[in-house]
């Protein structure tokens, strides 16, 4: 269902995310991989981008690690066809492959960076995800999670009245698709809040090293280490 869904959205995925956020999805991106990339003290990474969809995280990771002058081999995993299409075109220089987070055919100990942008919530065992991406991080490898989730402040009611009310509508009109926009609000209205994700992840081997709500507190980033 997951992989139908995006496939029918592919083509203006992200000129609805950047209208629906008012272009704050890029900024996120770009926080989160300004804090994520503080861990990683390699000269060479290997990273993995997990549910990379049209690849806007490679993206936003490789000018960041440019700027410093670090080279970096980059790997990409969407169940979605369509997506991945857009992503070849972006990020050509990444390597990229369909296939799905709760099997990710990689060798054990791969990869020193894992990232998962708003896929989180789509995966269909989330348990099995977690495992399988400790099973290819190396040993004090780092998992960047950056993710929707429901906050109790004013400020973050006020942002889920819009994302349940509004986004669907204009989502709905640009892509021909409102069900994958109400599948949108769904998915977060069921999704863990961040401290009882992070019980999660650290009950299958990994240790947060931060954890930050972004404005207007509908989004958040977590970073963990693999121990």
């Amino acid at each position: 269902m997951v992989r139908e869904l995006f496939n029918s959205i592919a083509k203006r995925y992200d000129l609805v995310n950047r209208l629906t956020t008012l272009g704050l999805d890029k900024r996120w991106r770009r926080k989160a991989c300004e804090i994520a990339l503080t861990y990683v003290d390699v000269k060479k990474p290997r990273i993995l981008d997990v549910a990379c969809g049209t690849g806007d995280m490679i993206m936003c990771m490789r000018k960041r690690l440019e700027r410093r002058g670090i080279p970096a081999k980059f790997y990409g995993l969407d169940c979605s066809e369509r997506m991945l299409e857009i992503a070849k075109k972006k990020v050509p220089f990444a390597e990229l492959k369909v296939g799905n987070a709760e099997e990710i055919l990689f060798p054990d100990g791969s990869f020193d960076l894992v990232s998962v942008a708003f896929g989180l919530r789509n995966f269909s065992d989330r348990e099995k995800a977690i495992g399988e991406i400790h099973r290819v991080l190396k040993r004090r490898g780092i998992l960047l999670i950056l993710e929707f989730s429901r906050s109790e402040s004013l400020l973050g009611k006020l942002t889920w009245f819009y994302t349940r009310s509004v986004v669907p509508i204009i989502g709905g009109i640009l892509t021909g698709n409102r069900e994958a926009y109400n599948h949108l609000w769904r998915s977060i209205e069921t999704f863990p809040s961040p401290e009882e994700l992070s019980m999660e992840f650290e009950k299958r081997g990994f240790k947060v090293l931060t954890m930050e709500w972004f404005f207007p507190r509908i989004a958040f980033v977590m970073v963990l280490e693999k121990v």
